[in-house]
């Protein structure tokens, strides 16, 4: 009997938790479809600007811009954006992964989030400033770490700054990716995700003023606009991960339950046989 009611408590247990991660995946399923909406609606934007950002740069110019010159510093600086929670699979540990495997040396980080936060302070490293991903709006967000890397990079404080970020692919796939922000690297923009009206762009695109002033302007608007798409990036990321864990811990669960009623349903038969057994030997006794 003792183990009767410990499997049938243990399967009451996992039919709770079944409540909740279920809720959970239902929650993250709504947040993904937004995200992800968010996230494939601001690609074509980001990467037409890095393409007229590569006609532009191709004028004659008087000076190359200070965002595309190369700086001599011996640290670097990494901005690493993860999620503020958990529950979301590997996306966070993935992320990781790929940081130490690349062997970084004089690294500094700005990190967005509370788990980069806590990676940064388990494994040492130097941190400039964190962020956790819901404090600020995304654009808000966006303009602070865009204005801290400009002033950080234009005072040859670092020779390079990166991001690394988990990338939206499909619900099933986020890969961790890394992104050279400064100095600008005017031959790798579009290089990835290369839009279709690429080859057109030269035959449409009139410049007025010079490139100089143009380069002036968007050169600040294009590394915005980068983290900006980077943290949408992310964002899907995060829900459709969660959503694909909480929809695994829900079938998980299901299977347990489903093992454990199998237990429970012989154990309980096989009391019931034991009394069976107990009776007729004692009318047998009797008789």
């Amino acid at each position: 009997m003792a183990q009767i009611r410990e499997v049938k408590k243990r399967i009451r247990s996992i039919e709770n938790t079944k409540k909740v991660t279920h809720a959970m995946e239902l929650v993250a399923a709504a947040k993904m479809r937004k995200s992800q909406m968010a996230a494939l609606a601001g690609r074509p934007y980001s990467i037409n600007l890095g393409e007229i950002i590569q006609k532009v740069e191709t004028k004659p110019s008087k000076k190359r811009h200070h965002l595309l010159e190369q700086k001599k510093s011996p640290n670097q600086i990494i901005i690493m954006i993860t999620s503020d929670r958990g529950l979301a699979g590997g996306l966070n540990i993935n992320l990781f992964r790929e940081i130490l495997r690349s062997e970084i040396k004089n690294a500094q980080f700005i990190t967005v989030g509370k788990k980069a936060l806590n990676f940064a302070v388990k494994t040492g490293s130097e941190i400039l400033a964190s962020f956790q991903s819901e404090e600020k709006s995304t654009l808000d967000l966006a303009r602070t770490l865009s204005k801290m890397a400009i002033d950080t990079f234009e005072h040859s404080q670092t020779s390079k700054i990166s991001l690394i970020y988990p990338h939206f692919e499909s619900t099933l796939k986020q890969i961790p990716r890394w992104i050279q922000l400064l100095p600008i690297e005017t031959q790798m923009i579009g290089e990835l995700e290369k839009p279709d009206t690429a080859e057109v762009l030269s035959d449409i695109l009139i410049f007025e003023p010079s490139a100089d002033e143009i380069l002036e302007s968007i050169l600040p608007h294009y590394i915005l606009t980068q983290i900006y798409q980077i943290l949408l990036e992310a964002k899907a990321s995060e829900h459709s991960a969660r959503m694909i864990a909480m929809k695994n811990a829900t079938e998980a669960a299901s299977d347990l339950i489903d093992d454990l009623t199998l237990t429970y349903n012989q154990a309980r038969q096989e009391t019931i046989t034991k009394e069976l057994l107990d009776i007729v030997t004692a009318q047998k006794a009797f008789e």
